[in-house]
C-alpha cells in the first residue's frame, strides 16, 4: 500500500512537471509568435515608410523637372520678347544718333526695360543653382536672398548667420544646394501665406545641428495643420520640401504662438566630416 502511494506521488510529480512544462512550451511559441509577429508587422511599416519615401522622391524630381520646364517658358514668353524689343530700339537709337535725332527720353525708358530684364533674370536664377551659391555658400547665398526680398517688396526682415566655416564643411555641395532649397521654400510659404510685414531669419549651429530659425509677425501654422496641408496639396511644393527634409535627416517645427510664430529647421551635422 504504501509502495502504491510512492508512486501515486510520482505520478503526480511527472504528470506535473509534463504540464508544467506543456504549459512553458505553449508560453514560449506563444511570445515566439508574437515577437515574429511584430518583426513582420515592424517590417511592414518600414516597407510602407520606404514607399511613402520613394513617392516623395519621385514627387520631388517631378517637381525639379516641372521647375526647369517652368523656367524655360519663362525665358521664352517673359525675356525673349523684351530682349528682341530692346535690339530693335537700340537699331532706332543707332540709327537717330547718325542723324544727330537721340532723344534721350526714350532711352530712359529703354534703361528700365533692360532693369526689368535684370530683375527678371535674377529671380529666374534662383530656380537654378545661382552661380552666386557656387562661389560664395549657403550662408552667403541666403543673406543675399533675404535683402533680395526686401528690395523688391514690401517686407522688412533681418538674418543673423552664425556658423563656422568647419562646420558648413559638414555638408557637401549638394547637401548644401537642399538646405539652400528647404530654407527658400519655407521663406516663400512665408511670405505667400501668413501675411507677415517683418520677420527675423537665423541660421546657427546648436548641439551639433545646424538651426534655421524663422519668427515673423504673421499668421502661424502648426505641424498638425502643416502636415495636412502637404497631404492635400496637389501641387509638388509641399511635397518636394518634406522630401529634400527627409533626405537631409533633418527636422522642421511650426510653432503658432500669437505674437511671434515661428518656424525652426533642425539639421544634424555630418559628424563624421567634422575635422
Amino acid at each position: 500500500m504504501e509502495n502504491q502511494d510512492i508512486t501515486n506521488i510520482k505520478l503526480l510529480i511527472t504528470l506535473g512537471i509534463l504540464i508544467t512544462l506543456f504549459i512553458a512550451a505553449v508560453v514560449i511559441l506563444f511570445v515566439v509568435y508574437y515577437q515574429r509577429k511584430m518583426l513582420l508587422k515592424e517590417a511592414s511599416i518600414k516597407l510602407m515608410e520606404q514607399e511613402k519615401q520613394i513617392e516623395l522622391f519621385k514627387a520631388s524630381v517631378e517637381a525639379e523637372e516641372k521647375q526647369k520646364e517652368k523656367i524655360a517658358r519663362n525665358l521664352h514668353d517673359e525675356i525673349n520678347p523684351i530682349l528682341n524689343t530692346l535690339k530693335f530700339n537700340l537699331t532706332k537709337h543707332r540709327i537717330k544718333a547718325q542723324k544727330n535725332e537721340l532723344d534721350p527720353v526714350n532711352m530712359i525708358a529703354d534703361e528700365k526695360t533692360l532693369d526689368n530684364v535684370i530683375e527678371g533674370i535674377r529671380t529666374i536664377c534662383y530656380d537654378l543653382i545661382p552661380s552666386f551659391f557656387l562661389e560664395y555658400g549657403l550662408i552667403v547665398s541666403l543673406e543675399s536672398y533675404v535683402k533680395n526680398i526686401q528690395r523688391i517688396g514690401e517686407i522688412t526682415g533681418e538674418f543673423n548667420a552664425d556658423v563656422i566655416p568647419e562646420e558648413m564643411e559638414s555638408f557637401n555641395q549638394q547637401e548644401q544646394l537642399n538646405i539652400y532649397r528647404v530654407c527658400l521654400e519655407v521663406l516663400n510659404n512665408l511670405f505667400k501665406h501668413s501675411d507677415c510685414t517683418f520677420f527675423k531669419a537665423s541660421i546657427k549651429s546648436i548641439n551639433q545641428s545646424l538651426v534655421f530659425e524663422i519668427t515673423h509677425n504673421g499668421k502661424g501654422i502648426t505641424n498638425e495643420e502643416m502636415n495636412t496641408f502637404t497631404e492635400k496639396s496637389k501641387g509638388l511644393g509641399l511635397k518636394s520640401l518634406k522630401a529634400r527634409i527627409i533626405l537631409l535627416k533633418a527636422n522642421i517645427n511650426y510653432q503658432k504662438q500669437i505674437n511671434t510664430p515661428s518656424i525652426t529647421l533642425t539639421i544634424p551635422l555630418n559628424s563624421n566630416n567634422l575635422v
